[in-house]
């Protein structure tokens, strides 16, 4: 069995690049990328990652206007910095506001790998 990978979107790479430094130093094993679209068909990326995160530090967060959009079916999202305002936080949407509580937000990234499915978010409200 392949071990637990979480995808990171940098759309602003420094905070992705962050992102995973925070993650792989927790043990979790994080893929970075610029752009979703880098990974090949969008219907099977719940499949190939249990949580996806994008960092975007700004106020019109393109990933999560995806998923806003059925574009990112199955997937579990969590935002980290955006401000956009068409996000609203739902069983499969989690935002984090910056600075990142990163006891929070790994605690959330622990319990979606573990539950072993990404529509198992439980939790919700912002971090």
């Amino acid at each position: 069995m392949a071990p637990s990978r979480v995808l990171v979107i940098g759309e602003t790479p420094s905070l992705g690049r962050s992102i995973v430094d925070l993650l792989e130093a927790e043990g979790v094993h994080a893929v970075y990328v610029d752009d979703i679209r880098s990974q090949g068909p969008l219907t099977s990326l719940a499949e190939r990652f249990p949580v996806v995160v994008a960092a975007c530090n700004a106020p019109y967060c393109q990933t999560a206007r995806q998923w806003v959009g059925g574009e990112l079916p199955d997937v579990t999202l969590l935002v980290v910095g955006s401000r956009d305002p068409a996000l609203r936080e739902s069983p499969r949407l989690r935002v984090f506001s910056l600075p990142l509580l990163p006891s929070r937000f790994l605690g959330i990234v622990h319990g979606l790998i573990d539950a072993g499915a990404p529509s198992r978010l439980m939790s919700s409200g912002t971090a």
